[in-house]
């Protein structure tokens, strides 16, 4: 069954029942909030106030009704200022839409045009729109009020029988002017009660499917990434253990170093770990003895790599299974208060100022700014850099984002680059070579692409700076 609390039967009921229960009031008050999402109207008849509320965050407009004043709390923005304290003469419902009126004296009136996203409350003087509640629908501003009634339709109406029903089923809440199959929440003769109940479950389940659906969103990307890194931490853990070691490579060179010459670049050997023939990669510029220390120097690469390999591999396993249990709470949650834990977590993630969220350094007075994670690193070049900002990244690698904040009318020292090419190098997956190519280039020149994952840029105009990984604790 669908609800109707948006139908164009709904609205001459409405303003009938509004027509009988304004008679004799002014309007005391007009405000939107500041998201400009809610519209509060409150009038006045000697000591009596009622207030009537309008919210539009759920790409429809939902009623609120209240016998007492919606007082102003925190930023609103006044609106009609022209009919506060005018009296208001008629609720007068359009024919075959979903609309209404308000009229007020001097030939002024408020139309609420209740079209699902595109709802809005349009203040008119004579023929012109003069203000909006939602002046972002530029439309709007051009409807004349004459418009609004629309000639009949063909289409079958819905038959109201003095009874509106709320219900709940697993399609969501409806109001109805039929007995449901569903859950009654609420069977009443007041459309205002009706409405009022209606947009409070709709909006509370709106509010608590909209947190759920952006935790599942935030914990799900978080689990794709630990799923990949823990992957590849997997995969180059398998490679290595059948690869053969580099010390064995560098212990076969050396005992054939009669066999080699300088400017080769591979050379094959007798292996006698395995009695089989060996073919070696060899550096042309490099002597037979030096070629041999290379592969000592990269077994020892090899081994820090392997321990950071099995880290990021434990690491990635001991959080994929605390935020898949997560996933499962959030997945079964009911209500917005079990999604509270996560929901504070995030609030207070993103109430850290921006600058907090990076890794910091110093050199030479120039502050260096180092990305946590792929999330980390679009924060610190999308928002935080500045387009003069010296951007730096290990080449070809997975790895942080890193920015020197420049200094006006002051160049990048080549010590400062140096350094933070290093600290680039260390913070990424090549952090156990010897030696590693890092780019970098001014910020003006690093795009997000469209479709991008987190953490992806394109770069132009690179300059590349080979350095060895390391990082020293300020």
């Amino acid at each position: 069954m669908k609800s109707l609390h948006q139908h164009l039967s709904i609205f001459p009921l409405l303003s009938n029942a509004l027509n009988e229960l304004l008679l004799g009031y002014s309007l005391k008050d007009a405000y939107r909030n500041q998201p400009a999402n809610e519209l509060n109207l409150v009038f006045e008849k000697g000591q009596e106030l009622l207030s009537m509320q309008i919210n539009t965050s759920c790409k429809t407009a939902l009623f609120f009704f209240y016998e007492y004043p919606l007082e102003r709390t925190g930023s609103v923005f006044p609106l009609f200022k022209e009919l506060v304290g005018k009296p208001i003469l008629q609720v007068q419902s359009h024919a075959f839409n979903r609309s209404f009126q308000i009229n007020f004296g001097s030939n002024q009136t408020l139309v609420f045009k209740l079209y699902g996203p595109l709802s809005n409350v349009l203040y008119y003087e004579g023929e012109k729109v003069v203000n909006l509640f939602r002046p972002a629908i530029e439309n709007d501003w051009f409807l004349p009020v004459e418009g609004f009634n629309q000639a009949p339709s063909e289409m079958a109406l819905p038959n109201f029988e003095g009874v509106f029903y709320v219900s709940e089923s697993i399609d969501g809440f409806c109001l109805s002017f039929e007995k449901p199959d569903g859950k009654i929440l609420l069977e009443t003769e007041v459309i205002f009660e009706a409405l009022h109940t209606f947009s409070k479950c709709f909006l509370q389940q709106y509010i608590f499917t909209t947190h759920r659906n952006k935790l599942l969103g935030i914990y799900k990307q978080k689990v794709k990434r630990d799923n990949a890194l823990r992957h590849g931490a997997e995969q180059f853990l398998k490679y290595a253990e059948t690869a053969i070691p580099y010390d064995e490579i560098g212990h076969i060179l050396m005992a054939n170093l009669h066999q080699i010459n300088r400017g080769d670049i591979k050379v094959v050997l007798d292996d006698f770990y395995r009695n089989e023939p060996i073919t070696i990669e060899l550096k042309k510029d490099l002597s037979p003895q030096n070629n041999a220390a290379n592969y000592y120097q990269k077994a020892k690469n090899r081994k820090k790599e392997l321990g950071i390999k099995q880290k990021q591999q434990e690491a990635c396993s001991i959080r994929l299974q605390e935020n898949n249990a997560i996933l499962e709470k959030i997945e079964n949650a009911q209500f917005l208060k079990d999604l509270k834990p996560w929901l504070k977590e995030e609030k207070t993630a993103n109430e850290i100022p921006l600058k907090e969220k990076f890794r910091k350094f110093e050199c030479q007075g120039f502050q260096i700014y180092v990305g946590k994670n792929a999330k980390s690193n679009d924060e610190l070049t999308l928002k935080f850099a500045h387009k003069e900002d010296l951007w730096l990244h290990a080449k070809g690698v997975s790895g942080s984002h890193v920015i020197i904040k420049h200094k006006p009318q002051q160049s990048f020292p080549e010590p400062v680059i140096t350094r933070a090419a290093e600290i680039a190098a260390h913070y990424s997956s090549s952090a156990g070579s010897q030696l590693v190519p890092v780019i970098y280039t001014p910020k003006k020149f690093v795009r997000k692409p469209k479709g991008a994952n987190p953490g992806q840029v394109s770069v132009e105009k690179e300059e590349i700076i080979l350095v060895e990984p390391k990082i020293e604790i300020n």
